[in-house]
Formats: structure tokens, sequence, C-alpha cells
């Protein structure tokens, strides 16, 4: 029996550096708010007043771990799953559906596989003085995916400044809530992302990018295919940069979508962007952002939305937000519109054209 106690203490010894180094972080966000939206796109709908969650940044509760393999390696992992504050039941999309991926680190740069954020959506991120969420966002006008499922994606190492990423999926998959623009201009709806097809979405995707101090540049160009009946095709490129003068940081975004079905062009939408964000004491800053999106081949359809807010810091982890955001949308030649809507960083608008939010977010 002593024998026995000796041999589990030396093994315990023995296996403790291991465990040393590995580690979970359990993280997550609370956020929030009033919102009230009017000028509705379909006549006769009235206002909208209501408390909601998610409205700055999705709600989310997430495990970030990792583990040092030894000789310059590490394994990691995410699992994030979103959840509603105002009803209390999370999202319908799947257990860990905000972000589920695997890792292996190096010298050599990063690769993971899963479920991860698509680069153009977190170049928008990178830009949008409104960071991606509340009325003023600049995805109510300029349409992006935001996800991708089954994806293999690699992360280069820092050259001075330098990163490039890139990613291939082999099947988008459908469970896409967030998404902003419906898939490859079909109009159907802000959660599809593989319209129909049941295994053959494939999309390859590349992002470089810049940051030297006070300057970013970002470049992002993704191309997705469905091997359906209707051989449809989507290219999308994008370029943002901004710079920090420390009065204010200005920022800027420029893209192009152009789809086509059984080799006829169906969209060929230009969309862009112009932000600025303003330092108001040491807690406070003013943001402001002009957005506006074109499509020729829906006869010149447009939308313009421009948008202002407030955000005030009172802590490292909790901030309030005040934003305000107006959007017009102009049919073209062919009398169809691009329908954009007052959404936010968990809501779709519902058709909105004008919107103001106040609100809280807490981090952990």
């Amino acid at each position: 029996m002593q024998k026995k106690l000796i041999a589990l203490a030396i093994a315990g010894l023995v296996s403790a550096p291991a465990f040393a180094q590995s580690n979970v972080t359990i993280y997550g966000l609370v956020d929030m708010g009033v919102a009230y939206r009017s000028d509705n796109a379909a006549a006769g709908v009235g206002s909208k007043t209501s408390i909601d969650s998610g409205i700055a940044n999705g709600n989310r509760l997430g495990f970030r771990g990792t583990e040092d393999l030894g000789n310059g390696l590490k394994a990691g992992f995410v699992l994030e799953q979103g959840f509603y504050v105002d009803q209390g039941t999370g999202r319908g999309d799947g257990m860990v559906s905000r972000q589920s991926y695997l890792s292996l680190g190096g010298g050599f740069g990063t690769v993971l596989a899963g479920r991860v954020y698509t680069f153009q959506d977190q170049l928008r991120g990178t830009f949008d003085p409104f960071g991606n969420g509340t009325v003023g966002q600049v995805g109510n006008v300029y349409a992006a995916e935001v996800r991708l499922n089954n994806t293999v994606a690699y992360v280069s190492p820092n050259f001075s400044g330098f990163t490039v990423k890139a990613a291939y999926s082999t099947e988008m998959g459908d469970n896409q809530i967030g998404a902003s623009g419906a898939y490859m201009g079909s109009g159907e709806g802000t959660t599809n992302e593989k319209r129909g097809n049941d295994g053959d979405t494939t999309v390859f995707a590349i992002s470089p990018m810049y940051q030297n101090g006070p300057l970013t540049v970002a470049l992002n160009y993704h191309q997705a295919e469905e091997k359906d009946i209707t051989d449809y095709e989507l290219k999308n490129w994008d370029l943002g940069a901004s710079y920090d003068f420390g009065v204010a940081k200005l920022a800027a975004m420029y893209g192009n979508r152009q789809a086509e079905a059984l080799g006829v062009d169906t969209m060929d939408r230009d969309q862009w962007m112009v932000g600025v964000t303003v330092p108001v004491g040491a807690a406070g800053a003013v943001l402001a952002s002009w957005t506006q999106a074109e499509d020729d081949e829906l006869g010149g359809a447009e939308a313009r939305q421009w948008a202002l807010g407030y955000t005030h810091a009172l802590s490292k982890r909790t901030g309030l937000y005040a934003v305000y955001a107006d959007i017009k949308n102009d049919a073209g030649n062919t009398g169809v519109k691009l329908g954009a809507a007052v959404g936010d960083a968990s809501n779709g608008g519902e058709g909105y054209q004008e919107g103001f939010q106040v609100g809280l977010r807490h981090s952990f």
C-alpha cells in the first residue's frame, strides 16, 4: 500500500509541469439597452420602442484555452456561444455558434480549423467607428458575410507590422445569424449562407494588413462558389485604411461585390464608408460615419446612411453609449431598393430606416 502511495505521488509530480503549461479562460460580454426605431420601409408600420440585448456587441460566453507543447508550439481553442439577455435565451443556430475552432501555432504562424469570422467582417470592425454595432454600424449598408463554417485558416507571423490571413471553407453552412446583406445578393434574408445548396458551397479568402503606429491599411478578397444548378458565384474585395492623428482618428473603406448565376450578372455593388472618432477627455469619444452603396445591376439602386454617437468608459470593462442613425433607400431604374435598415450587432432592423439607442455594456 505504501509503495502504491509513493508511486502515485511521483506520478503527480511528473505530470504537474504538463498541467502548469495549460490554461483555460472564461470570458464574456453582456450588453443591454433601449432602442427606438421609426420610418419603416413598409407602409402602415409604426415606430417601435424595445428593450434589447446585444446592441453594441453581441452578448457572449466563451472558453479560451492554450497549451504550451514545447519547441515553440502552442495548441489552442475557442468555444463561444451567444445569448439574449432580454429573453434569457441562447442563439438558435448552434451551441457555440459565435466561434468554435482549434488552433496550432508556432514560429510559422497559426493554423486553425472550425467556425470563424470572415476576414471581411474583421476588416469592417477594424475601420468602422461603431465597431460593427449599434444602429450606426457600417454593416447596415455595407454588405458582407460574417462567419464561415468548415474552415481552415492561416495567420502569418507579424513581419514589422505586416500580416497575412488566408482561409478556405469546404461548405459555408446556413447558420449565419448576424450577416448584413443577403448572401450573394439573393434577397433571401440575413440568416442565409448557402441558398439551399446541401454541401458544395466553397469559399477562398485572403487578407493582408499593415499596422505601423497610427496607420492601419488592410485588404480583403474572397470568392464563393455554389455548384448547384445555378452555378452562382460571388467575388468580393475591400480596402480599408485609418490614421490616428491624436485629436481625431479618420477611417475609410471601399469595396465591390459582383455576382453571377448561369453566366448572367446579378449584382455589381460598390460600397464605401468614411468615419471619424474624436476623443473627449480621458473616457469619452464622439463617433460619426457616412456609408453608401449602389448596385448597377439593380438600375443604380442606392442606400445612404449617416450616423452620430457617443461612448463613455466608466471603467476598463464597462461603458455607456448613445447612437442615432438615419438611412435613405432609393430605387434605381428597375424600381428595386437595396432594403438597408437600422440593425445592430444582434438585430436586423426589421425594415426601419431611422433609429436611436442608448445602452450599457460590460465585459468580463
